[in-house]
């Protein structure tokens, strides 16, 4: 399997105050729900600034740690992953992929420009929001073309975590899209082909046949890179320019709701 590398970086402000829950058996839970705003390039050579709302989740000493220290408004660096998710609810399966934060610090407000949306929350202008991904394809790619003609690709992405040097660690399943040439370009990949993808992560929502409210987060790749295996296959990667558009902690996990079940 290729290499595994699973990492997310954040820079934005907190819409509201959090609130710190405990699971049943005792494991503090810190959910931070974090906006920004990506400055974009498009085909046209335009900037536009497109934005973001994201949760991120704290557990154990780092959630007790922040829980009565942030405030609305608060910008915040965030360094973390993206954890996959699998669960069942009435019956049929459900699955989410949520940021957990590994290392939080707040930043400086003097300087940085906030907007206000709608409902009051403050937005970061100029923020950050990068994700490094490295794992296989589940499935080959799904190429297709918008009636205006643009190419989109959707890629099912598998990356392992490594826990230690001898254990087994889960393996995270991500959705990646890409655009225009990119897309093309990934449009030739197959499964089992191993990839590097570096975009930003974007959650969509929409409403279901049954009138449920859905959340889907996904990562939109800015670039793709395909590694290589050794001498023999030496020159397989292309670069590609950039396109815009321990404890185990997982078993304190069971007794607490999946987000989109949280009373929030």
């Amino acid at each position: 399997m290729a290499r595994g590398l699973n990492q997310v970086f954040l820079i934005g402000t907190l819409t509201a105050r959090p609130d710190m829950r405990y699971t049943q058996g005792g494991l503090a839970v810190l959910d931070l729900s974090l906006a920004g705003q990506d400055l974009l390039t498009d085909e046209s050579g335009q900037e536009k600034e497109v934005p973001w709302y994201h949760r991120v989740r704290l557990l154990g000493r780092q959630a007790e740690m922040w829980g009565d220290v942030l405030e609305k408004g608060q910008p915040l660096f965030v360094e973390g992953r993206l954890e996959y998710r699998q669960w069942e609810k009435d019956g049929e399966k459900r699955s989410e992929l949520q940021v957990r934060g590994e290392f939080i610090d707040p930043l400086e407000a003097r300087g940085r420009e906030t907007l206000e949306d709608a409902k009051g929350q403050p937005r970061l202008r100029r923020a950050l929001n990068q994700v490094l991904l490295m794992g296989k394809l589940t499935r080959d790619p799904d190429l297709r073309y918008t009636p205006q003609g643009t190419a989109v690709v959707r890629l099912g992405l598998a990356v392992k975590e490594r826990r230690s040097r001898t254990g087994e660690g889960k393996t995270h399943f991500i959705e990646v899209q890409a655009w225009r040439d990119l897309a093309e370009w990934a449009g030739e990949l197959r499964k089992g082909d191993g990839l590097l993808v570096i975009g930003r992560l974007v959650s969509d929502s929409w409403t279901s046949s049954s009138g449920e409210r859905r959340f889907q987060t996904r990562v939109e790749a800015l670039r793709l890179e395909r590694p290589t295996r050794g001498p023999a296959q030496a020159g397989g990667s292309r670069p590609q320019p950039v396109q815009t558009g321990g404890v185990d902690i997982e078993e304190g996990l069971e007794d607490f709701p999946p987000e989109e079940d949280l009373p929030f």
